[in-house]
Order: structure tokens, then C-alpha cells, then sequence
């Protein structure tokens, strides 16, 4: 069965997922951990910084990136795993 490509929401979430695991790292330590190409990893992460989920701060000439606590969350709801409904809930009775 041929392996579908991964969309680029799940490819966001893998980096900033990536990112939350090494603290703060260059471009090269995510691409190792995320084993994304460097040409769309460099967009994602001009696309993740517009968006506040990430942030880059430049020290001694190289460039490192972090997680937001905006990124941070957002990471943290795409990661969770759902909670499973109780038995014979009404799941209207939430919304109380």
C-alpha cells in the first residue's frame, strides 16, 4: 500500500513538536529531527513565526528557533490523545 504524503498542518505539528523536545535549535538539528527538506523546513518556519508559534532569536551569528507558549499549546492540542466519552453520557449535559 502506497504511503500517503504527509499534509502540511501534520508536517507544522511535527516540527513545532520537534522544537518543544530540543528547547531551541537550528535550522540542521530540525531538519535531523524531522527529516523535512531544508527548502520547505525554512518556509514552515517563516510561516510558524508569522503565526506566532514559533520564534527565532539570532546569537553569535547563527540563528536558533523556539517554541511560543502559543506554539507550545497548539502543539500540545494536535499531540492529545481524544478523551474517550462515558458510557451512556448524554454529551449534551457538557455543555451545562
Amino acid at each position: 500500500m502506497p504511503h500517503q504524503k504527509p499534509s502540511k498542518l501534520e508536517l507544522y505539528v511535527e516540527i513545532l513538536r520537534s522544537l518543544e523536545k530540543l528547547q531551541s535549535s537550528n535550522i540542521l538539528s530540525i531538519q535531523e529531527a524531522t527529516n523535512i527538506e531544508q527548502a520547505f523546513l525554512r518556509r514552515a518556519m517563516s510561516f510558524l513565526e508569522a503565526q506566532n508559534l514559533v520564534r527565532r532569536e539570532s546569537v553569535q551569528n547563527e540563528t536558533f528557533y523556539m517554541t511560543t507558549p502559543r506554539g507550545d499549546r497548539v502543539s500540545r492540542y494536535f499531540t492529545a490523545s481524544p478523551q474517550p466519552e462515558q458510557p451512556n453520557e448524554n454529551p449534551l449535559n457538557r455543555l451545562a
